[in-house]
């Protein structure tokens, strides 16, 4: 089996999140005052971020390859990508890496193969995105789903329509970007923020600019 392209290759998930991207420096332009948070981004909130993010991901299928590609009325952002953390450089999976229970902990590990370190980002025509794990079918969530605390886990949850199961782009730098929980408005982080350590959970926290905020969507090539 084929190792993961290696990092800084020229990846098509790229061509979809960086449409994302502009939609949403482009809202906060114009958006009105009381749409943003001025020291973090566009609200998630915002009207003219939900419009501007629906238009990038409703063109993203035609133009971005395989990596975007409909479903009914749903467009994926992203498939089968691996979510890279800026900081640690370790992915995003799901503890012990199989079980579809409900409120497994969200963990970082190193970059194999293994299927859990992939997910789908997609969304209907919304500014809001699921993540889902190709090993599990279940979404990214928050513990709980409605708390703003800091440091509250990450986890699996079946992907129904409760908004703490979407996330938003937040702000961006090069290929990384900020994933801010719709419900919670906060952002998907590793806890501590430092350690490469395996296992270590993935939670959520303010969205401080601190590296571990910021997360590379890196297309799989196995």
């Amino acid at each position: 089996m084929k190792s993961p392209a290696p990092h800084g290759t020229a990846r098509r998930a790229a061509a979809v999140i960086a449409p994302l991207l502009a939609a949403v420096a482009g809202a906060a332009a114009v958006a009105p005052a009381s749409a943003t948070a001025s020291a973090t981004g566009p609200s998630l909130g915002s009207s003219a971020v939900s419009s501007a993010v629906s238009s990038a991901v409703s063109s993203a299928g035609s133009s971005a390859g395989s990596s975007a590609r409909s479903y009914g009325t749903a467009v994926w952002a992203a498939s089968n990508v691996q979510l890279v953390n800026r900081q640690t450089g370790k992915c995003l999976t799901i503890a012990g890496g199989v079980s579809t229970d409900n409120n497994v902990h969200a963990v970082q590990y190193t970059c194999d193969s293994h299927p859990s370190r992939r997910w789908d980002i997609w969304g209907y025509s919304s500014a809001y995105l699921q993540v889902k794990n190709r090993q599990t079918g279940k979404c990214l969530t928050i513990a709980g789903g409605v708390s703003t605390d800091n440091n509250v886990v990450a986890l699996q949850y079946t992907c129904d329509t409760h908004p703490s199961r979407y996330w938003a782009l937040g702000n961006g730098t090069a290929q990384y970007v900020e994933f801010r929980n719709a419900q919670t408005a906060k952002c998907l982080t590793i806890a501590g923020g430092v350690s490469t350590a395996n296992n270590l959970e993935a939670v959520q926290y303010t969205c401080d600019g601190h590296p571990s905020r910021y997360w590379e969507i890196r297309d799989y090539y196995g």
